[in-house]
């Protein structure tokens, strides 16, 4: 197939939906392919509750029917940082856009809380004055009053969401009336060209906020005598109204094939024009008007009549309209009747939808081009005789069909959406490119998932299960890629390590599986990198690494390059030999091939990860590790850190003969068995050090301890380390480190002579690095130096996990939020290493670090994929009202309002209180309220952000406040105590024990004023 891409092509990279009896756009292209109509019958009961009259319900004209939401009144409100009372005031068209650009983006597979370029958004809504007149009515001071005619207006759609989403491009809001929603599409694409933003929104809804009782059908007018629409029919008579959402979101499509996006279709043009006075009147569509829009966007798509198959038209089976729209047609398709052209309308199925018509339009016709299917346009018989079929290529699509090419031309199609007032808009689409297939391998894959509450989580697992279980063609790797790029992490966390997806499958069913790792997401925290000394070292550590990660294998091969240069063995074959025996093959374990080996390892280790975004703030070393960590820190180059640390083994193989040996004993009990022969080579922990000396004395000791019962193991090495023992050495290792060029550390990182962070002047002293060779390594004053800042991670960045070992007998604050994890498996765990270090940046992703996965991936980075969207906890808020009818009620004091709305409203607090601690305000010490005054800003401020433990130190601003959102706060505050606060003195005092204090003193100053006051009268 022929692609023909051109640089103002435009792509379809992601698309979210709500319509009648979908809840999402899957589900509504299902009904579509299925053929049925959406529209719903209304029973008189169901209009009576409404409040039709039985006069009104006696009436032949009364159609009962519309397409209408089942569930538009439900809102994830706490998922965007609003209040119950926000929430209440909101328009219920704002409420639902938060909700389908949020999956708009996920289904692209872009995270807008960490995309950097910017995002543009363009939506429309259905005028909704009803809704603004009944917050306006009842609100009684909740909501600020500017802040409430900005929620609560349809007009501020697009910047409430760029605002509350960071959406950093062009945010409109687009009303042309019924083509609103397809002009945005047009205004989206223009935007992206100009190259306003990198990522373009476009959508539109329509929500009734009017209880529905029905309509009048008026011979002539535009509804519909029975409550279906008929496009092109003789017996059609009009519209049914419908309620409806959808969002598309694009992408040139030069960068969505660059990077690697999934691609529904691509837009070839969009044009709009306006009619002009060219029409009977100016409500009436105009045949001059239609025509002018639909050539000019052939012409722009370099698309010639004939190589476009389907229009989705307008379609609104009116009897002036669908003529006019055909004959327009017929023109630009240049009367041509010897080609073929489907011709539908999805307003057949769900009715006009006004500001969201143009939209579902496109998103129908972009799902036909993706899947190559035709759905069919409903209740078509026979043609309206005014239309004129006979002279143009158009025949209605009546049944479900394959969408085939001839010629290898890829699909095309044209939509077209037109307004009350003569704006006319069309859009060329065609399918996408073809993609480049990438094969499925075995690889391990991280499977992370991530919601605001446990609920969410575990709804999001089933919900992921079974699309895992439905896409048994589906890319795995492209699906963990597009859950680990695409989505934002929130305070719950959940993942899984698979090298298939059935696997996957089978673990996420598992209600007792111990593979899938849930937690909490820690706050952001500092990075420590451990690196292990020798003695950890095992054959074929990290092989599979090796063999499947290009930049650790490129650094590891560099290393070893310059070993053999300096020794002439090629170590590869040391570590990565063909006799994996370790019985036989114990060269690795000789102190010349250890350390170097050791050093080049861990190197390669922690670069990958620096590559991968996971970078420390600080550094320790073990013995050899800290040559790693100076390194790291660049006080040398790896070239020197290699020679170097090889020199010293070397040269360590040159000092007479001796033995190490660990002992479960503090530093201060073990002074008593150090003498000539025995030195303190390391102290590990507060209970665990080692000893070097000859071998004599050792042997000599371990009788002694066993004696004792104090447990001890002789360490696998032949040589005293950190001893007298290396002494005869130091001076031909001081002329070697004379050579080297040192620098000061860039990466701070803790000296094992001192157990402090290592000053510039020590890490570029020759003498530093020969005492350090000879002293005792005080790697648990380190580890307690480091464990001071009381939430960080350490990781430990070599073979095994001897430093995380050390790490947890360290003596820990209750207070800390310290963890440690090893990344490379111990060897005698029997897992594969990928599959371990896989786990590992799973526990990290848990821990707060952020990884880049770009790197993660290099050059053979994955596709973009559907993937399931985020499980919403909603809560039910009032969207069908009867503001007016308030004006009726008397009865308070002075006749004010006050009467209950007539709503269709549930009380659903057992569903609001369901996760309690999902409500729970993290990471701030609870502090308890200790006067009347807090304790009551904390009811205040619990029922104002609607969570359920805030303590007096909680911040205002911090839990999601904002300046409007503190003008209502202080206004209820005033009420409450009555009391007036400077806005300034908020701002500044924004805890609650600041305000408790402020309010206090305030309270205090008025009572003394009026003693003042009343001492003063007394006296006169």
């Amino acid at each position: 197939m022929e692609n023909n891409i051109r640089k103002k092509d435009i792509a379809i990279v992601g698309i979210s939906g709500k319509y009648p009896k979908s809840d999402n756009i899957n589900e509504f292209w299902k009904h579509l392919m299925n053929g049925e109509e959406l529209v719903h019958f209304y029973s008189d009961d169901e209009l009576r509750a409404a409040g039709v009259t039985e006069k009104e319900l006696a009436n032949p004209d009364l159609i009962k029917a519309q397409a209408s939401l089942e569930d538009p009144n439900s809102f994830d409100y706490s998922f965007f940082g609003y209040t119950r009372q926000e929430a209440m005031s909101m328009d219920p068209q704002v409420r639902m856009m938060h909700e389908l650009v949020w999956l708009g983006l996920e289904d692209a597979g872009y995270n807008p809380k960490t995309y950097k370029d910017k995002i543009g958004l363009y939506l429309s809504a259905s005028d909704n004055m009803n809704w603004r007149a009944y917050t306006m009515i009842t609100n009684n001071d909740n909501v600020n009053s500017f802040y409430l005619n900005q929620i609560s207006n349809k007009n501020f759609i697009s910047t409430l969401i760029s605002y509350n989403m960071n959406l950093r491009g062009p945010s409109y809001y687009v009303d042309t009336a019924c083509s609103s929603s397809l002009v945005g599409i047009h205004q989206a694409c223009r935007s992206l060209l100009m190259r306003e933003c990198s990522i373009a929104i476009a959508g539109g809804v329509r929500v009734y906020s009017k209880a529905y009782k029905g309509h009048q059908y008026q011979e002539g007018m535009t509804n519909s005598k029975d409550g279906h629409c008929k496009a092109f029919d003789e017996d059609s008579s009009g519209i049914v109204s419908g309620e409806g959402a959808g969002v598309a979101v694009l992408k040139r499509l030069e960068d969505a094939i660059a990077d690697k996006d999934q691609i529904y279709a691509v837009i070839r043009a969009s044009v709009v024009n306006n009619d002009g006075n060219r029409k009977v009147g100016y409500t009436a569509p105009s045949i001059s008007g239609q025509y002018e829009c639909i050539k000019q966007a052939q012409q722009i798509a370099d698309a010639t009549p004939e190589s476009i198959t389907y229009i989705e038209a307008h379609g609104t089976g009116t009897k002036l309209g669908d003529p006019i729209e055909v004959e327009a047609l017929n023109k630009s398709f240049e009367y041509n009747t010897n080609h073929h052209c489907a011709l539908g309308s999805v307003k057949t199925n769900i009715g006009h939808l006004d500001s969201a018509a143009g939209i579902t339009g496109f998103l129908k016709t972009t799902l036909a081009l993706k899947n190559k299917m035709l759905p069919p346009s409903l209740h078509f018989k026979n043609p309206n005789p005014e239309i004129n079929f006979k002279s143009g290529p158009f025949k209605v699509q009546t049944e479900l069909s394959a969408w085939t090419s001839k010629d290898n031309q890829p699909l095309r199609a044209g939509v077209s959406s037109f307004g009350i007032g003569g704006n006319n808009a069309h859009v060329i689409l065609q399918e996408a490119p073809v993609k480049e297939e990438t094969a499925e391998n075995n690889s391990y894959k991280l499977l992370r998932f991530s919601a605001q509450s446990a609920g969410a989580l575990n709804a999001y697992q089933e919900k992921l299960t079974s699309f895992l279980e439905e896409n048994e063609k589906g890319n795995f790797q492209d699906m963990a890629y597009t859950l680990q790029v695409g989505r934002n992490q929130f305070k719950y966390n959940r993942f899984l390590v698979s090298n298939s997806r059935e696997k996957a499958i089978e673990t996420l069913k598992d209600p007792l599986s111990k593979s899938v790792y849930s937690g909490k997401l820690s706050q952001k925290r500092k990075v420590v990198f451990m690196c292990t000394g020798s003695g950890a070292q095992y054959l074929n550590m990290g092989k599979d690494l090796y063999e499947k990660e290009p930049y650790f294998k490129e650094l590891i091969d560099k290393g070893f390059s310059i070993i053999k240069e300096l020794t002439g063995v090629d170590v590869t074959k040391v570590l990565y030999g063909e006799n994996a025996d370790p019985e036989k093959n114990t060269d690795i374990n000789k102190n010349e091939f250890t350390q170097p080996i050791v050093f080049v390892f861990e190197y390669a280790l922690a670069k990958l990860m620096m590559r991968w975004g996971i970078t420390p703030d600080k550094l320790i070393g073990h013995s050899t590790g800290e040559y790693v960590a100076a390194c790291l820190s660049e006080v040398f180059s790896f070239e020197t850190g290699v020679k170097l640390v090889a020199k010293r083994a070397l040269l360590m193989n040159k000092t007479p003969g001796g033995s190490m040996l660990s002992v479960s004993l503090s530093e201060e009990k073990i002074k008593a068995y150090l003498n000539d022969n025995v030195s303190l080579a390391v102290v590990n922990s507060p209970e665990s050090c080692v000893l070097s000396g000859t071998d004599s004395a050792i042997e000599a000791l371990i009788e002694i301890l066993e004696t004792e019962e104090i447990l001890c193991s002789k360490l696998r090495i032949s040589l005293g380390g950190h001893s007298f023992l290396m002494d005869s050495v130091l001076e031909e290792f001081r002329q070697e480190l004379e050579k080297v060029e040192f620098s000061a550390p860039k990466i701070p990182f803790v000296s094992n002579l001192t157990g402090q962070l290592i000053n510039s002047e020590e890490a570029v002293s020759t003498q530093y690095w020969v005492d350090h060779l000879r002293h005792t390594v005080r790697f648990s004053d380190g580890l307690a130096t480091l464990l001071k800042d009381s939430d960080s991670i350490f990781i430990e960045v070599g073979p095994g996990n001897t430093l995380t070992t050390l790490f947890q007998q360290q003596k820990h604050d209750e207070t800390s939020n310290n963890t440690a994890i090893n990344l490379v498996r111990h060897p005698k765990q029997e897992i594969n290493d990928q599959e371990h270090l896989c786990q590992k940046l799973g526990e990290l992703w848990m821990n707060g670090i952020d990884i880049n996965w770009e790197t993660y991936y290099g050059v053979q980075k994955p596709y973009r994929v559907s993937m399931p969207g985020y499980v919403f906890n909603k809560t039910k808020l009032p969207v069908k009202v009867n503001p007016f009818a308030l004006l009726n009620f008397s009865g308070s004091e002075g006749g004010a309002i006050a009467a209950p709305l007539t709503t269709e409203y549930y009380d659903d607090s057992e569903a609001f209180q369901e996760d309690l601690e999902d409500n729970v305000v993290s990471f701030v010490n609870y502090v308890p309220p200790s006067n009347e005054t807090e304790e009551k800003l904390v009811e205040m401020w619990k029922s104002f952000f609607s969570k359920d433990e805030i303590g007096v130190l909680h911040d205002f601003f911090a839990l999601g406040g904002n300046s409007l959102k503190g003008v209502t706060m202080l206004k209820l505050i005033q009420k409450r105590f009555d009391i007036e606060i400077k806005i300034k003195d908020f701002y500044q005092k924004s805890t609650i024990k600041e305000l408790a204090a402020e309010i206090d003193m305030g309270l205090k100053l008025v009572t003394l004023q009026e003693e003042s006051t009343y001492k003063s009268v007394m006296t006169i």
